[in-house]
């Protein structure tokens, strides 16, 4: 009785081999589609870039920022708020942090310095749709002359205000004081909306292409 229980429990687990094996199959794809997902939250912003091709960007190691970003006092003319200013900051301080280089203090001189400009201006842009417009008809029903309106469809170019900002990260050298890297990002966004997480995907964005990685400067010096 022993083996033939042994050599059922045996059949019953050769067949549902294969169905083990599906299930594998079902359950790698299903992570794989997860981590897709994941990936794909993930924000990322069109970058340009421009750098001196001479330069050696491996001998840069450590930072400081080049000056105080200005403030104007008239709220009407200034550019930016202090507390966007200090976003970007935070943003650029952990973003360089983070991958490798570190920030100077006062009395040490760093190899390269820092500064920004953010700007955001308003900006037109042309919107083709479709138009939804109440329209006045007339019928009978019932006998019953009466007014009734309908929704009629037609194609439009509308002219949309927005706001677009564009963010400018620039690397200077601290001996020559000359502009070696320049990276900027722009994106349609008002001033409430750069939130923190937001602005910290920006920066990523622009310090990811910094050091300019060897493809780039051998496509340069083309």
């Amino acid at each position: 009785m022993f083996f033939s229980y042994s050599f059922t429990t045996l059949k019953l687990y050769k067949s549902m081999k294969p169905f083990n094996k599906i299930a594998k199959l079902i359950t790698g794809v299903m992570m794989g589609l997860l981590v897709l997902g994941f990936t794909g939250c993930a924000t990322t912003y069109n970058v340009t870039t421009d750098f001196d091709k001479g330069t050696n960007f491996q001998a840069y190691k450590t930072w400081r920022w080049y000056q105080d970003q200005p403030v104007a006092k008239d709220s009407t003319n200034r550019r930016y708020t202090t507390f966007l200013d200090k976003r970007v900051k935070n943003a650029v301080e952990a973003e360089m942090q983070r991958r490798g280089f570190q920030k100077a203090s006062a009395s040490d001189k760093p190899d390269m310095l820092l500064a920004y400009d953010f700007t955001i201006e308003n900006q037109q842009r042309l919107n083709p749709n479709f138009v939804s417009v109440p329209s006045i008809g007339y019928g009978y029903w019932y006998g019953y002359r009466y007014a009734y309106t309908y929704n009629r469809l037609y194609n439009t170019t509308t002219l949309q205000d927005y706001q677009q900002g564009t963010l400018i990260l620039d690397v200077v050298d601290a001996k020559s004081n000359e502009l070696i890297w320049r990276g900027s990002s722009e994106t349609a966004a008002s001033e409430r909306s750069l939130t923190d997480e937001k602005v910290q995907q920006i920066v990523s964005s622009i310090l990811a292409k910094f050091p300019p990685q060897e493809q780039e400067r051998a496509t340069a010096r083309r």
